[in-house]
């Protein structure tokens, strides 16, 4: 039994993820959400219900489409795998409660705007004012004091804000990103998930540039890796911030 409200927890994190998918393929295109049937963005064909299991299908498919045969991208299956695990993390991390219920809708969102940076180079304003409005719902149950979360929204924002309009390096949506999330996290999360994108970032960049994939002046969508920061600070912030007050104590 105790294994049950996990595994349930993954399979509708799957299923949501696989509705992810869509949102994060059609958004960018303005393609409508529910009037148009999943179809194969090769051939066309629609896609019949029992090819539409989140990760099973993929696998008995052998990750291809049944009537083209041409490859399914492996991110399908990743985003609904992904969506599932982080979905079951944040029950382990918080139990049944209403911060589980505003996580995983965190959660939900960082993943769409995450895939869409990585496609697009863009983060779209309708994703922010989602966060920015759980981040409010937050501010009734969250035990932290309200000046927290109120520092939360400028202490990296503005910071981000000050290099954008100096250098132009960073983008408008990174800005809006850490601002909204930073409400919802509160000032010492906020730092831990700008400490984790940075690290992250960091080594991505590198790796990139030692490959010789990117060129020192070559754009890198930077919103990903702040979506990783602030799923693992919403999880761990508060506890590492005060681990790490408390190591050079």
């Amino acid at each position: 039994m105790q294994y049950m409200i996990p595994f349930i927890i993954f399979v509708y994190g799957s299923i949501f993820g696989s509705f992810f998918n869509v949102v994060i393929l059609r958004t960018p295109k303005h393609e409508s959400l529910v009037t148009q049937s999943s179809h194969c963005p090769k051939c066309m064909t629609p896609i019949k219900p029992y090819d539409l299991i989140p990760i099973l299908s993929y696998v008995f498919l052998g990750g291809k489409c049944r009537h083209c045969h041409n490859p399914i991208s492996w991110r399908y299956p990743f985003i609904e795998t992904i969506t599932a695990i982080s979905y079951v993390i944040i029950y382990f991390s918080y139990g049944i409660s209403y911060s589980t219920l505003i996580g995983i809708v965190l959660t939900s969102l960082l993943i769409i705007i995450a895939a869409i940076d990585i496609d697009t180079m863009e983060i779209l304003d309708r994703f922010q004012i989602m966060i920015l409005f759980i981040a409010i719902l937050n501010l009734f149950i969250s035990p932290l004091p309200l000046i927290e979360h109120l520092f939360g929204f400028f202490i990296v924002s503005i910071p981000f804000y000050i290099i954008a309009y100096l250098t132009g390096g960073i983008g408008g949506g990174d800005i809006k990103l850490i601002a909204v999330s930073g409400l919802l996290l509160g000032y010492k999360a906020t730092i831990i998930a700008f400490f984790f994108a940075s690290i992250l970032g960091g080594l991505v960049a590198i790796y990139l540039l030692i490959t010789k994939q990117k060129e020192r002046k070559s754009l890198i969508a930077f919103g990903p890796y702040l979506c990783i920061g602030i799923y693992l600070a919403y999880l761990y912030g508060n506890q590492l911030f005060s681990w790490y007050l408390n190591f050079f104590n």
